[in-house]
């Protein structure tokens, strides 16, 4: 009886335990589900690509750093051509040379040179023979035996003789001293000869090509490329240092003046910067960088390039996080772009929380969702 009672016991435990449900276990959510409320949550498998920044308004001071190049300014560089036309005879000056001023730097065979040599000659000859002709005259009036009007015809071919002596010795003076048809052109001022494009045997023309370049080198500055949306800032610098490192030097110097027009090419606008002391070794072409404190606007929010996108070609989203950890894009007008990062003139505020490197991962969860 008690062993019967037993079975039933038992029997009646299986069939209840047999009949209950297991219990569901819990499945793993998937990284990039939609969020309650719109956005898409990330993982914190995904989240550690991921670097979040508070959007803080800027200080108002900021620095620039661009490329540039020595030059010389341009009345400090001399170009030379031939003063008329002619044959290259010979050349003196090479490049790097110093020069001092009236030295020859190449020699021109040209006709029109013997031919302005021959008028000066043939305009001493009638100055010397309109004067003994006015001396003569004058005599023979004292004497009474001449005649006034003779006299004074005579004083007026002297004045012509000396009016077309005048003309031939200030053509002859662009000739130079000489003889013959040779004329050594020479340097206007002191200097070092920058380059030389006369070859011995070339045929020149008059105000053609320059063929020397001489370049004073207490007139150098720097030439920096700037781009066309940062010029206009340039005015305003605070402080401006060049490092030149072929020598090994930082030198403070100030702006100078901004080009007119940009390079439609690089979209760059030259910006002219002197030097306060230039080393004595300075010399023209040599790389250099511009470090510029520029002023910034204050309050002004600015985000690195990495955490805007490009949609639909023209359409700029970032990513923010939000309460929950859910991230959502929020459409941004985009200002001028400097050093890395872009300005932001809408759709944000300070303390967004702004995804700033792996947006294209959280916008790639995104689309997933779509």
């Amino acid at each position: 009886m008690i062993k019967t009672t037993i079975l039933a016991v038992v029997l009646c435990l299986s069939v209840t335990a047999c009949g209950e449900k297991p219990a569901p276990q819990k499945r793993a959510e998937p990284e990039g589900k939609a969020a309650a409320g719109g956005g898409v949550a990330i993982g914190d498998v995904s989240r550690q690509f991921l670097t979040i920044e508070a959007l803080a308004p800027s200080s108002g001071a900021s620095e620039r750093s661009y490329f540039g190049r020595t030059a010389f300014r341009p009345r400090a560089l001399s170009a030379v051509t031939a003063p008329f036309s002619g044959r290259v005879a010979s050349v003196a000056a090479e490049p790097g040379q110093r020069v001092k001023a009236g030295a020859t730097l190449f020699t021109i065979e040209s006709a029109d040179a013997g031919g302005i040599r021959a008028s000066l000659d043939q305009a001493r000859i009638k100055v010397r023979v309109a004067e003994e002709g006015f001396a003569r005259q004058t005599e023979m009036v004292k004497r009474g035996v001449g005649l006034e009007v003779e006299r004074f015809e005579a004083e007026m071919k002297l004045r012509e003789a000396r009016a077309e002596l005048d003309r031939s010795e200030r053509g002859a003076a662009l000739v130079g001293a000489g003889q013959g048809t040779a004329i050594h052109v020479r340097a206007p001022v002191d200097g070092v000869v920058v380059s030389v494009k006369a070859a011995p045997g070339a045929t020149v023309q008059a105000g053609g090509d320059a063929l020397v370049e001489i370049g004073n080198q207490g007139g150098l500055w720097v030439v920096a490329d700037v781009p066309e949306g940062e010029a206009s800032r340039m005015a305003k610098a605070k402080s401006v240092e060049v490092l030149i490192d072929a020598l090994n030097v930082k030198v403070p110097a100030k702006i100078v003046g901004v080009a007119p027009r940009s390079d439609v090419d690089t979209r760059r606008t030259p910006v002219y910067v002197e030097l306060e002391q230039a080393p004595d070794d300075l010399r023209a072409g040599l790389l250099v960088r511009v470090n510029v404190a520029l002023e910034g606007g204050e309050g002004e929010l600015w985000l690195p390039v990495t955490a805007v996108l490009v949609k639909e070609g023209s359409r700029r989203v970032v990513y923010v996080e939000e309460r929950g950890g859910r991230f959502v894009a929020r459409p941004i007008e985009a200002g001028e772009e400097r050093g890395g990062r872009v300005r932001v003139l809408t759709g944000l505020q300070p303390g967004d929380r702004v995804v700033t490197k792996g947006a294209l991962l959280v916008d790639r969860e995104a689309e997933q969702l779509l």
